[in-house]
């Protein structure tokens, strides 16, 4: 057995310990909690790189989880999606800086379709606030 699969194993058993758990269709968990679902949107590897990058533990990644499994459950939030090393209670199953972009992208498509001769540009900053 791999080392991913060991700790999916082990992480399959912890939310075991909490209530119903499913594979969907696409590969992530459904975790049933007293009629509350969450679909935790991370794949085994993203699960293998959280235990070991940020946490250096099973026990610390887990601890993190279900803190969030918590704070999924007490917003109502669907989903608990995973992000660069970190999982995020969400409404969609998009990571935070993606459903963000598709937002701006909405909201900028809204403005142009009220205002069909306006001219939209986007220019980047660099962090030191110099325009690049």
């Amino acid at each position: 057995m791999q080392r991913y699969e060991r700790l999916w194993v082990r992480l399959l058993t912890l939310l075991g310990t909490l209530g119903e758990v499913d594979a969907t269709s696409d590969g992530h968990l459904l975790l049933t909690v007293e009629r509350h679902e969450i679909e935790i949107v991370m794949t085994e590897r993203e699960w293998g790189d959280l235990v070991g990058i940020p946490y250096g533990s099973f026990v610390g990644a887990a601890s993190h989880l279900l803190h969030m499994v918590g704070r999924a459950q007490s917003d109502a939030l669907p989903y608990l999606v995973y992000d660069t090393y970190e999982l995020h209670p969400s409404a969609t199953p998009e990571p935070p800086m993606q459903a963000e972009l598709e937002a701006d992208r909405r909201r900028v498509q809204a403005f142009l379709d009220a205002h069909p001769g306006a001219h939209v540009e986007v220019r980047a900053f660099s962090p030191e606030g110099d325009e690049s």
